[in-house]
């Protein structure tokens, strides 16, 4: 028997991540725990240090993806959320796809990287990482299960046979979430995915299928019945070739369309098909179906190696359900050959697009391997008959009738919410519903178009979106269903962390690197609901007072915020959401964050007035420069400006009590203003000679 490759798939991604840090990402799943999604996927793709408290690795993950260059998307089946884990908290967009004639079952990573460290020539390479695997984003994908991936990586500039089929499936996914053909506009309105279309139109396509008779990955889209695409692939290298299949889900009939075509397709020598089991031993397909199977020449069923099923060393610990496919060609001869179909595909019609069915949504990689002996077989024949047979339905569960054809959206930048109605017929009366209170009561939408909610109806949504984004819908069938709110506008969504004083924030923006912002979050998180037992229930120690609680430590920290948003607006195309985040949004380290907290201090008497006012004067020496510099971006937030603007007005009254403490004051103030916010230029190389 050869041996399995074996490896743990989030420890896969972190060792393709070193050195190398994330621009892009798009994820794409059937069954999807969006809580789990984030604090234990995410996390993978991160190379900083995050505390093992979920709460808190939350509040870390937060910092670091409002300095993300691009975008993060996960696209899901509307059918296949998982409420497990928890809901989605983080600046991700979730984007559930309907697909018609089957499920959405892609399993895809696509993420956009570049070097950390430049070349010789001062360039970070960029590369596009391309994953295709059988695991959900759920916690029994990435922890649980026996699961397949494949990985390719695509270089900057390089030839490819992935170029074409990964950007056609790239607009066939925002085709399908918009629900109309796709244009410029709506790549637009999917970053993510119009990044890494970005990236692939700077490679050029490859037509051949082999180089030096070896064949080259291709990309299945799912656009076609699996025999078909294996064929366009491999021409005929496959022919006479030994077949191994794995796969969980089968045909609830007494015999396989997908099989025989395979078999037929490429004169096939010998096919083994492992027979998957549960805990009681039941074999998990049709009785009619396993006898059929036995009966056909040259087909057995098999089984998998025992110690690649267990959960642990002892002989009787929980097996592992296998939830791998794949397709294994070779030729059993020293140097022959071995041809992976590795993806999301079951040996089922819909989902091999057997006997002329369109049925699910599928994508996977063929990759030929080198394995430089002998290949040899994985799976051992199974000659005993099981004693029960318990088949399963390929939906894994999720009833195809269930999901809701309902899509709510929440713009936490201006508080205002919109409903689409999937359906071919304007909707029937729906409520929205969370833990039995109602939320939302919808009559009437109109089909295929977004229609906006009241602001009544907009602000109760938002309220409820502080604590959760995952809602029933009731109404629509004779069984709620779960909706994941899509959100928008995350900058505006108040912060996971409660508060930071105005001398933290301070302290915060003066920090340099990712580690030292993520270890000063854990020293001083404290998250609602932290009942985490990883949570440190005692006090941080207190800071000395230092520079940082004086003007120098005031004029660095406005320095560092001052850098930090003008490269973000000066890259190239310019990272907006990062000036957002730091400028206008809600969180805890944000400039009107600061000037409220400063504000809060001024009514309770606390706090030094001198430095207040200086930090004031700071802040609208800021919004001056940054408005002079970039007057575009400003006049696009021309209402955030305003918020900005009133609360600096506010602050008036530190003005007003340190101009009381002396007759000359006055005078003093009006000169020192005057001085302080007029920006120092640079002299010229002859004057300062």
């Amino acid at each position: 028997m050869a041996e399995i490759p074996r490896s743990v798939l989030s420890e896969h991604f972190q060792d393709r991540m070193k050195g190398r840090r994330l621009l892009s990402a798009v994820f794409t799943t059937f069954r999807f725990e969006p809580g789990f999604f984030e604090t234990e996927v995410l996390p993978v793709f991160f190379d900083i240090p995050l505390s093992h408290a979920a709460a808190i690795k939350l509040v870390q993950l937060e910092d670091v993806l409002k300095s993300l260059p691009g975008s993060i998307a996960v696209y899901y089946d509307q059918h296949g959320l998982v409420a497990e884990g928890g809901a989605s908290k983080l600046d991700v967009r979730r984007i559930p796809i309907r697909h018609a004639t089957g499920i959405f079952h892609p399993k895809n990573v696509l993420v956009l990287v570049e070097d950390t460290e430049p070349d010789d020539e001062g360039h970070h390479r960029r590369a596009l990482l391309c994953a295709c695997l059988s695991a959900n984003l759920t916690r029994a994908g990435w922890w649980e299960n026996v699961e397949v991936a494949h990985v390719e990586e695509i270089g900057e500039g390089e030839h490819t046979n992935l170029k074409d089929a990964l950007a056609g499936y790239a607009d066939r996914l925002i085709a399908r979430a918009e629900r109309r053909r796709v244009n410029d506009e709506l790549r637009a309105a999917h970053p993510a995915l119009r990044d890494i279309r970005d990236f692939l139109s700077g490679t050029s396509q490859r037509e051949h299928r082999s180089v030096e008779g070896r064949l080259v990955p291709h990309f299945d889209s799912g656009e076609g019945p699996l025999a078909d695409f294996l064929r366009s692939a491999t021409g005929t290298a496959l022919r006479g070739m030994c077949l191994e299949v794995i796969s969980p889900y089968f045909d609830d009939r007494g015999e396989s369309a997908p099989l025989t075509e395979l078999l037929d397709a490429f004169e096939l020598r010998e096919a083994r098909v492992f027979l998957p089991k549960n805990d009681r031993g039941e074999a998990l397909c049709p009785e009619a179906l396993f006898t059929w199977v036995r009966q056909r020449q040259g087909v057995s069923w098999a089984a998998l190696p025992s110690d690649l099923l267990r959960l642990g060393k002892s002989e009787d610990t929980k097996r592992r359900t296998v939830h791998a496919k794949v397709y294994r060609f070779f030729e059993p001869a020293r140097g022959g050959r071995e041809v992976l179909y590795v993806g999301s595909r079951n040996l089922t019609s819909p989902g091999c697009g057997a006997g002329g069915q369109s049925g699910n949504w599928e994508t996977g990689f063929v990759v030929e391997v080198t394995s430089g002996g002998r290949p040899d077989w994985w799976l051992t024949p199974e000659s005993r008959r099981p004693g029960a047979f318990s088949p399963r339905s390929e939906d894994e569960g999720t009833a195809t009738s269930g999901g809701t054809h309902l899509v709510l959206r929440y713009r936490w930048d201006r508080s205002s919410a919109a409903a689409f109605w999937g359906g071919e017929w304007a909707s029937p009366s729906l409520c929205v519903e969370h833990g039995g209170v109602q939320i939302l009561a919808l009559d009437k939408l109109p089909a295929g178009q977004w229609k906006e909610l009241d602001p009544a109806q907009a602000e109760h949504l938002g309220r409820v979106l502080v604590s959760t984004s995952l809602l029933q819908v009731t109404g629509e069938g004779p069984e709620p269903a779960l909706l994941l709110v899509q959100e928008e506008g995350m900058h505006a969504r108040p912060s996971l962390l409660l508060e930071l004083s105005a001398a933290d924030i301070l302290r915060y923006w003066a920090l340099l690197s990712v580690e030292q912002r993520a270890a000063f979050i854990e020293a001083r998180a404290k998250v609602a609901g932290d009942d985490d037992p990883l949570l440190a229930k005692v006090s941080p120690v207190p800071v000395e007072t230092t520079l940082f609680d004086r003007f120098a430590g005031v004029f660095h920290a406005f320095g560092c915020l001052e850098e930090r948003v003008r490269e973000a607006l000066n890259a190239d195309p310019p990272k907006t959401r990062e000036a957002d985040y730091r400028l206008f949004g809600k969180k805890y380290d944000s400039l009107g964050r600061l000037l409220e907290r400063v504000l809060a201090e001024v009514r309770a008497g606390s706090g030094d007035r001198v430095e207040q006012y200086v930090v004031t004067l700071c802040a609208r020496q800021l919004l001056r420069e940054v408005g002079r510099a970039h007057p575009d971006y400003w006049a696009e937030h021309r209402d955030d400006v305003r918020e900005l603007e009133a609360l600096l007005a506010d602050a008036g009254s530190l003005r007003t009590a340190l101009a009381a403490a002396d007759e000359a004051m006055p005078a003093f103030l009006d000169w020192f203003e005057r001085w302080f916010l007029r920006r120092a230029e640079a002299l010229a190389d002859e004057e300062a000679s």
